[in-house]
């Protein structure tokens, strides 16, 4: 079946609960994937790998995770695990909304959280595509996949 590939990269920043006023860079670079059109058109689900850095916490980490698109909730959702710099595994979890009256912040703002192993809830982040400097990288990077 054919699929679809590209590639999503998002700067932003993020904090813990602990430190709140100490907020650090974010770096996500997104491999998104669909391997089968007919398997998403059911599912509406893409893998993610990639990389990312949590400035202090996670540096240049690999992820993998799910990307879902809900259209009843009328959002993108992004699952994603990662080991950071202390050994631990972690989840960060983030969203965007898909909202016709606000269009640029629908492809491009993702709100995100940040939890342990523990399912607990530790920080926050907000992440954005570069609109200005990324469309064309991200055209590139779109390939068809058999």
């Amino acid at each position: 079946m054919l699929g679809l590939r590209y590639r999503e990269v998002l700067h932003g920043g993020f904090y813990f609960f602990t430190d709140p006023v100490d907020e650090r860079a974010a770096d996500l670079a997104l491999d998104v994937e669909v391997a089968s059109a007919a398997a998403f058109a059911q599912s509406h689900v893409a893998q993610l790998t990639g990389e990312m850095t949590l400035e202090g916490f996670a540096e240049h980490v690999r992820v993998e995770g799910t990307l879902v698109f809900d259209r009843e909730q009328k959002r993108a959702t992004y699952t994603l695990r990662f080991t950071a710099g202390d050994g631990a595994a972690y989840v960060l979890r983030g969203y965007k909304e898909l909202e016709v009256l606000n269009l640029v912040d629908s492809f491009t703002l993702v709100r995100a959280s940040l939890y342990s192993d523990a399912a607990r809830e530790v920080g926050r982040a907000v992440l954005r595509f570069d609109v200005r400097g990324g469309w064309k990288a991200l055209l590139r990077s779109v390939r068809l996949v058999a």
